[in-house]
């Protein structure tokens, strides 16, 4: 596989998830928060910002993993640490686990909450 096609793998799933994430967060998650009323500060308390990132650490390591470059590696790990199972392991699934892994990581990404937003939710404490 050469370079480029690498690079178009790997970021083309990335930047579909950071856009899904983001049209999520701008469209979907406010409505969200307004129907929770008063459980919305649970949804963005900082547990659930650490949950993320442990989330975005799960998801790299199954895309590092099931990357082209440790598809057989990995194969051969699950073939002999895993019962049988009742589809077959093949490179193919292995390359589909990676492109769900790598958008879920930009997905992630985008829903990680920002600075500025945090502030702007704060009351500034002018009248």
């Amino acid at each position: 596989m050469d370079p480029v096609n690498s690079i178009i793998e790997i970021a083309g799933p990335l930047l579909l998830g950071l856009v899904c994430g983001a049209l999520f967060r701008k469209v979907v998650y406010p409505r969200i928060l307004e129907q929770l009323g008063g459980l919305a500060r649970l949804v963005a308390s900082s547990a659930n910002t650490w949950s993320q990132v442990a989330l975005i650490c799960v998801t790299l390591g199954l895309a590092a993993a099931c990357h082209a470059s440790n598809a057989v590696a990995t194969l051969m790990w699950l073939h002999e640490h895993l019962p049988t199972l009742p589809f077959p392991l093949t490179q193919g699934l292995l390359h589909w686990v990676f492109l769900a892994a790598t958008f879920f990581t930009g997905y992630y990404l985008a829903m990680l909450p920002s600075a500025s937003a945090s502030a702007a939710d704060e009351p500034s404490g002018t009248v």
